[in-house]
C-alpha cells in the first residue's frame, strides 16, 4: 500500500505520539514500583507484560493505520516519542506522581490514626487494671494446674497400689 507524503507525516506523528504515550504507560509502572517495592521476579514479570502489551498496541495500530506495513520511520518514531517524552518529560511525572503518593500515604495514615485513636485511649486506660487481672488470673490457673497436678499423682499412686493388689491376688 502506497501512502501519500501526508499519510506518512500523520502516521510518524502517531507513533511519536504513541512512543510517548508507551513511555507515561511504563513510568505509571515506574511510579507503581516505587510506591510498592517489588522483588526482582515481580519486576521481571511486569516488564514482560508491560512490553507484550506495548507490542499489541504497535501492532493494532500499525494494523489500522497502515495496513500491517512496519516502516523504519515508524519504528524511529516509536522510539523517538519514548526517548523525547524520557527526556522532557519523565522526571517531572515521578516527582508529581511521588509527591501524590506520600501525600496519599500521609493522609490514609491520619485517617488511620483517627480512626484508632480511640482504641488507644481505652487500651490506655484499661491496661493497669486489665494487666493485675491477667496476674491474678495467671497465679489462679498455676495454683489450679498445680493442683491437678498433685489431683493426678494421687490417682496414679492409687491406680499403682490398686494395680499390686490385683497382681499379687
Amino acid at each position: 500500500m502506497i501512502l501519500s507524503l501526508h499519510a506518512q507525516a500523520s502516521l510518524f506523528l502517531l507513533t511519536i505520539l504513541m512512543g510517548g504515550c508507551m513511555g507515561l504507560l511504563y513510568d505509571g509502572l515506574r511510579v507503581f514500583r516505587h510506591a510498592l517495592h517489588h522483588k526482582p521476579f515481580w519486576v521481571q514479570l511486569e516488564d514482560g507484560l508491560f512490553w507484550l502489551l506495548a507490542v499489541f498496541l504497535v501492532f493494532s495500530v500499525m494494523l489500522s493505520a497502515s495496513a500491517g506495513e512496519i516502516r523504519f520511520f515508524t519504528i524511529l518514531g516509536l522510539f523517538g516519542g519514548m526517548g523525547l517524552y524520557f527526556l522532557t518529560l519523565s522526571r517531572f511525572v515521578i516527582a508529581v506522581s511521588d509527591h501524590i503518593i506520600r501525600l496519599a500515604k500521609y493522609i490514609v495514615g491520619l485517617f488511620w490514626r483517627i480512626v484508632t485513636t480511640p482504641f488507644r485511649l481505652l487500651y490506655l486506660l484499661f491496661r493497669r487494671p486489665l494487666g493485675k487481672v491477667g496476674r491474678f488470673c495467671g497465679k489462679q490457673r498455676k495454683k489450679l494446674l498445680q493442683s491437678c497436678k498433685l489431683c493426678v499423682k494421687m490417682i496414679v499412686h492409687h491406680i499403682r497400689l490398686d494395680w499390686r493388689m490385683l497382681r499379687r491376688k
